[in-house]
């Protein structure tokens, strides 16, 4: 099957090519990757913004030229660059193995491409081989050997490359958004922006740091409080004001309150070993419902500017949401 893949796809395959990483090791580099000079550090560049248009205009060939730089560095151990940390391994071999096999500002060159992608991970490479099968057959979704990672360290580099993604789009919706707010919403926007940031940022104090999935759960619990910014910022930006009775506006503070003193209470009687495993502290918490404060209080002084009919229903949902997330909080 992956023999009839890769013809389908115009490359020249040797017949009873298995299916492992074995077969790829010498299939040979294009021309320009025999010009890259050897790093002494970790580069300074990111492949994988270039390639997918992070903070910048999509560029194949500077992810590209990058790309080779990071391969090099990866193949000699380098150090991981402190100001780009997620392409120390998200970058070199992975970037340039999805390069080929989307045929990114490249021929398509499947084998070329699994050769990158095994020396990321073997079961990486081999485990997204019925994908791009599919792809083979006509399904022209743009790949990503990401979505196959198979162990714990390059998932976790990975799902930050993926959370950096939906950032970027996120950015674009609230930018377009911009268009039709006058001087003083824009301000007021600007500074919801900053504060739900700060939010986010802070809630990894309240999210369990043990284990070896540590990030990938706590880029996961960002994720929902991003989703449900961008949710309800849609949702009202359609007027789609939220539906609340009187009394839950009316004690939405109290029921947090409650909530927050009881959550507090219980965590100041963690026993040393959770904590030194990375549960959440009382201070963490408290970390977290300041800056969740600061957020509200962002939240209204926009809704007062841009939605002035609904600024009680949105304060109460706002601060609704953050009594559901705190109820979770063990």
């Amino acid at each position: 099957m992956a023999n009839c893949a890769f013809a389908a796809l115009g490359q020249t395959v040797s017949a009873g090519q298995p299916a492992d990483c074995a077969a790829y090791a010498s299939v040979p580099l294009p021309a320009e990757a025999q010009t890259v000079p050897a790093p002494k550090v970790f580069p300074a560049c990111a492949s994988y913004r270039s390639y997918r248009g992070i903070g910048q205009a999509v560029n194949y060939a500077e992810a590209r030229a990058c790309a080779w730089q990071e391969r090099l560095a990866q193949k000699a151990k380098l150090a991981q660059n402190p100001d780009q940390p997620t392409s120390w391994v998200v970058g070199g071999s992975l970037i340039l193995a999805d390069l080929y096999v989307n045929g990114a500002g490249v021929q398509r060159n499947v084998p070329l491409a699994m050769r990158f992608a095994c020396e990321t991970e073997e079961w990486m490479a081999t485990g997204a081989l019925p994908e791009i099968e599919k792809r083979a057959r006509g399904n022209r979704e743009p790949f990503e050997f990401c979505d196959y990672a198979g162990n714990t360290f390059t998932m976790n580099f990975c799902s930050g490359y993926a959370s950096e993604i939906k950032d970027e789009r996120r950015s674009h919706y609230y930018n377009s958004l911009k268009s039709s707010m006058d001087p003083e919403q824009k301000e007021a926007f600007g500074k919801l922006l900053a504060a739900q940031n700060a939010y986010v940022d802070a809630h990894i104090s309240e999210v369990y740091q043990g284990g070896t999935i540590r990030t990938i759960r706590t880029l996961g619990s960002q994720e929902i409080l991003n989703d449900l910014f961008r949710g309800e910022i849609t949702h009202f930006e359609r007027k789609q004001w939220p539906v609340l009775s009187a009394n839950q506006i009316a004690t939405s503070d109290v029921l947090l309150q409650r909530e927050y003193e009881k959550k507090v209470k219980g965590l100041r009687t963690q026993p040393k070993e959770a904590i030194d495993e990375g549960a959440v502290t009382a201070d963490g918490l408290s970390s977290a419902e300041t800056a969740w404060e600061a957020y509200r209080d962002a939240w209204v002084a926009f809704a007062r500017v841009r939605y002035p009919s609904a600024v009680d229903a949105i304060r109460a949902q706002i601060t609704l949401d953050r009594y559901r997330l705190v109820k979770t909080i063990s």
